[in-house]
């Protein structure tokens, strides 16, 4: 049963996710456009999910009909909606949301509101669910079955599909301007992504490196969703009426060829090539133009995920390199438009985009056990137009944490600083807070 974990196994649950958030957050790198209220937003979200037990009422409802397990097996494959990045969010911004509410509570009450309780009984049952459902997520995608990244590696593909890609590919080592063109492409979508994501890396996901048949070459992949291929995605959001917000500003009059794009590159002569759970390749030389000699290009079919045919490699398609042009092409004439279209946009509007994002991250969860029209998810009109239409959230909260965290600079809520004390007290008292009593 889901949530049937004792007290201490739940406290080293969250001592793993708070050090492994921290590991992450010493090592992030950050594209900005300084449009958007990144740190604000973020701790708007994770407030929702957890005081409102927004994301604990959904995975509910998504366990009566997929366990888990199941869920995570299924995204064992190339340009999977659910990843790494996914399946570490669920954990870390739950558990974010709740350090900012006992962070809140403790300062109540050691301001004299005794009557406050720290983390009740049912918080703590939820809480347990919620551990229970992540520690079972990783370990069935990941090919080394471990529920964070340990050795700088994620492998989520079996070998014999990793030979089959391998053969798709072409030699580049004699092709320098293919090679030039290969890398202005990954890094004009990833500056279109950041500016459709709200500066987030969600749409993005790295992965790898695998064994090739050279012991000296790794192969990595590449993987861009969400690009906006006007009929294809719109046939999908009417097939499934998948009437979610955080599509509606990528849709610009550009038009992407494809819906996604995954870049499989190999690699020879690495001194480094490492990831992060948030789907991060770190790389030695950090400009590995040099180091690339074959480079193959796929697209995934869009299809729900809920389909039994998934993820069958059936649904990816080898792509010509004539699609970098086009893919250029559409990335920067996306990003202009949206550019010009989001700076007119008030600090609200720009706000609940990000907080859109982080807090209907679990409609993705949803869509696999096909629940994604059980909930409205354009809630986030409710809360930029001081409405209560939806029953997901609560108009009036989500107004009161944004003027709470608006008192903060920059939005960042004060118990962050808790991921920069000494080793010695944050293995006494996690980043994230053991149990209360």
């Amino acid at each position: 049963m889901l949530g049937n974990i004792s007290d201490e196994e739940t406290n080293e649950l969250i001592r793993l996710v708070s050090e492994n958030v921290r590991a992450n957050l010493m090592g992030r790198s950050v594209v900005e456009t300084k449009l958007f209220p990144v740190s604000h937003y973020i701790h708007v979200a994770t407030y929702i999910l957890y005081d409102q037990a927004f994301q604990y009422n959904i995975s509910r409802e998504i366990t009566k009909i997929l366990s888990p397990e199941e869920l995570a097996r299924r995204n064992k494959t190339l340009g999977s909606y659910l990843n790494q990045l996914a399946f570490n969010s669920f954990a870390m911004l739950y558990l974010h949301g709740r350090a900012q509410v006992i962070y809140d509570k403790i300062e109540r009450k050691r301001l004299g509101d005794s009557s406050i309780e720290i983390e009740p009984e049912e918080k703590k049952e939820e809480l347990k669910f919620m551990l229970d459902f992540w520690k079972r997520l990783s370990p069935n995608y990941r090919n080394d079955g471990k529920m964070v990244v340990e050795d700088g590696t994620i492998q989520i593909i079996p070998q014999n599909f990793v030979d089959t890609l391998r053969q798709e590919m072409f030699p580049v080592g004699d092709k320098p301007e293919l090679v030039k063109k290969i890398k202005r492409t990954t890094a004009m979508l990833t500056s279109r992504n950041f500016l459709a994501q709200a500066e987030c890396r969600a749409g993005i996901f790295e992965h790898g490196p695998y064994e090739t048949e050279l012991p000296a070459e790794k192969l990595i992949f590449k993987e861009f969703q969400l690009l906006y291929a006007g009929e294809e995605l719109e046939n999908l959001q009417s097939e499934y009426n998948l009437n979610i917000a955080t599509l509606d500003h990528i849709k610009t009059k550009a038009k992407s060829p494809v819906a996604n794009v995954i870049f499989g590159m190999t690699l020879k002569d690495m001194q480094k090539l490492e990831y992060n759970d948030w789907g991060t390749c770190f790389c030695d030389p950090s400009d590995f133009t040099k180091n690339i000699t074959s480079v193959g290009l796929w697209t995934k079919e869009l299809i729900h995920p809920k389909d039994p045919r998934f993820p069958d490699p059936d649904t990816i398609q080898n792509l010509s390199f004539d699609y970098l042009d086009p893919l250029m092409n559409y990335s920067q004439q996306a990003q202009t438009e949206m550019y010009i279209n989001i700076a007119k946009w008030d600090y609200m509007r720009k706000l609940m985009t990000g907080v859109n994002l982080y807090a209907n991250f679990i409609a993705l969860f949803a869509l696999y056990a096909g629940l994604e029209n059980k909930w409205d998810w354009n809630w986030i009109n409710d809360v930029i137009e001081n409405k209560q239409r939806s029953d997901l959230v609560n108009t009036a909260d989500v107004r009161g944490y944004i003027d709470h965290l608006g008192k903060f600079p920059k939005g960042v809520h004060p118990f962050l600083a808790r991921f920069f004390r000494s080793k010695k007290k944050r293995l006494e008292d996690p980043s994230y807070y053991f149990l209360q009593n």
